[in-house]
This record gives C-alpha cells, structure tokens and sequence, in this order.
C-alpha cells in the first residue's frame, strides 16, 4: 500500500504541471486550432470553387494535396509550443524557487506532456476534417493510408518537439529558442537539402533533415510507393536552338518507410538524450 501511495505522489505532481501547462498555453492553442480549421477549410473547400480547379482522381490524392501545409503547421507550433519548455524555467529564475512536492526532471516531463498533447490535438482535428471533406467528396471507406499518414505525422511532431527542447536546454532566451529552430527547420535544413542533392545528385540521401523525413506524411498515401524514389528532371536551353545547352535537376523525393521511420525514432531519443545531459549540466 505505502508503495502505491507513492508511486501516486509520484506521478501527480506530473500530471498537475502538465495540466496547469495546458492552461497556461491556451491562447497559443486556441490560435492553432482556429488556423488548422481554417487552412482545411481553404484547401479542401474554397479552392474547389475555384472555377477549372479539379478535383483529385482519388481520396488518397485528396488526402496528398490536403496534407501539403501539415508540415508547416506542426513545425511552427512545434517551435512555439516547445521553445520554453527549459529555457524559461532559467530566464524566470525559478531554478532559485522551492519546490517541496517536485522535482526539476518531473517538472520539465509535465510541462512537455502538456504541451505534447495541445499540438497533438491540433494536428488530429486537422486530419479529422480533411477525412470528413474526403468522405463527403469521394463516399466511404476512408482510404486507410490516412491513418499511416496521421502516425507519421505525430512521429514527425515528436521529432520537432525532441530537435526543439534540444535547444531549449542550452539557449537562455525563448525568443531565440524559437528564432534558431525556425531559421534551421524551415530555412537551413532546406538549402543543406538542396546543395547536397545538386552536389552528390542520387550518391547521398539527405537522410539527416527532418526536412526530407517529413514527406513521409504524404508520400505513404501513394500506391504504390514512390519508386524510384530519386528522379531528375531536364530543361532544355533557352534561345533558338536550344541555345544554352540542357540543365539536370534532381530531388530525392521522399526516404523508405523503414528508414524514415528508423531515422525519426532515433533522432527523438537523440535529442532527447542531449537535452537530458544538457539539462542535468545546466542545473536549476
């Protein structure tokens, strides 16, 4: 009995911090939540009044086309909800306040899990509705590839979550948090992409960026899978004659399955673990 009594002190602190985070990130979650309904509500709806604009063949290119901007959307919350989860407990100075019923470790886990679950519930409701607009487009059943496409994508919000607290754990601000982590997901990793795949062409898959992990999440509605999954594409010269000569263009266009979901696994417990070692350096 006694044991079980403090298993339950044990994880109540937890759930309390998780709870009381959820509260306190409300209006980041209300914004998100408006913005997730409202970018659904364009692709899968306005824009097939868009005279000329065609409807896909299939559910599951309906689901592709839907799902562009997911992306997008879990990485800056990713980066807005996840940005002070350690960086804020220093720049408040809390690490100098008492706390008699938990711990530093436990407190960071509870703030996490809340905030886990707000963008989690964001990127469900997103996928919710564009399954409702499939139905009513294409009638039952749901193609079940969404379903992978939903499990990568709560995978890839994991990694975010995991490459974001990475840097919480060692950046003091929040704003630069955010800042550095929008400039390296959204900018660097693309560019690196780029430059890599213009250099080594199909010699090296950019399989280091979360950036080229994440086309899993439309890639996986395909059947069959993308094969070859690296492809080029030439244009001929410009001027008469083709003057100019011909230019090779060639992109990886997603990972394997197995692969990328190797990869992504191992790159949350990565980060996660740097963070851990980072945090436990930088004590409160």
């Amino acid at each position: 009995m006694r044991d079980n009594n403090e298993n339950g002190i044990g994880i109540k602190p937890i759930i309390d911090t998780m709870f009381f985070e959820m509260k306190k990130q409300k209006k980041k979650f209300y914004f998100f939540f408006i913005v997730a309904i409202l970018v659904d509500l364009l692709v899968c709806y306005l824009l097939q009044l868009i005279p000329g604009n065609v409807l896909s063949d299939t559910q599951a290119g309906f689901f592709s086309t839907g799902l562009n901007f997911i992306s997008f959307l879990t990485l800056f919350a990713a980066c807005l909800f996840f940005s002070g989860i350690i960086c804020s407990e220093f720049d408040k100075k809390t690490g100098f306040i008492l706390f008699p019923k938990i711990n530093k470790y436990k407190l960071i886990l509870g703030k996490y899990l809340g905030n886990l679950i707000l963008v989690v519930a964001i990127v469900t409701i997103y996928y919710f509705i564009l399954g409702l607009f499939g139905f009513y487009y294409y009638g039952g059943p749901i193609n079940v590839r969404i379903f992978y496409s939903y499990g990568f994508a709560i995978l890839y919000v994991i990694a975010l979550s995991s490459f974001v607290t990475l840097f919480s754990s060692f950046l003091r601000s929040e704003t630069i948090t955010i800042i550095i982590s929008l400039i390296i997901l959204l900018i660097g990793l693309n560019i690196a992409d780029q430059i890599i795949t213009l250099i080594f062409k199909d010699a090296f898959e950019p399989l280091y960026s979360l950036s080229y992990l994440s086309n899993l999440i439309t890639s996986v509605l395909e059947n069959p899978f993308p094969n070859p999954r690296y492809v080029e594409f030439s244009f001929g010269g410009m001027g008469p004659g083709g003057f100019g000569g011909n230019f090779t263009f060639g992109t990886w266009i997603t990972p394997s399955i197995e692969m990328g979901t190797t990869l992504l696994i191992v790159y949350i417990v990565a980060f996660f673990a740097l963070a851990a070692l980072l945090f436990k350096r930088r004590q409160l």
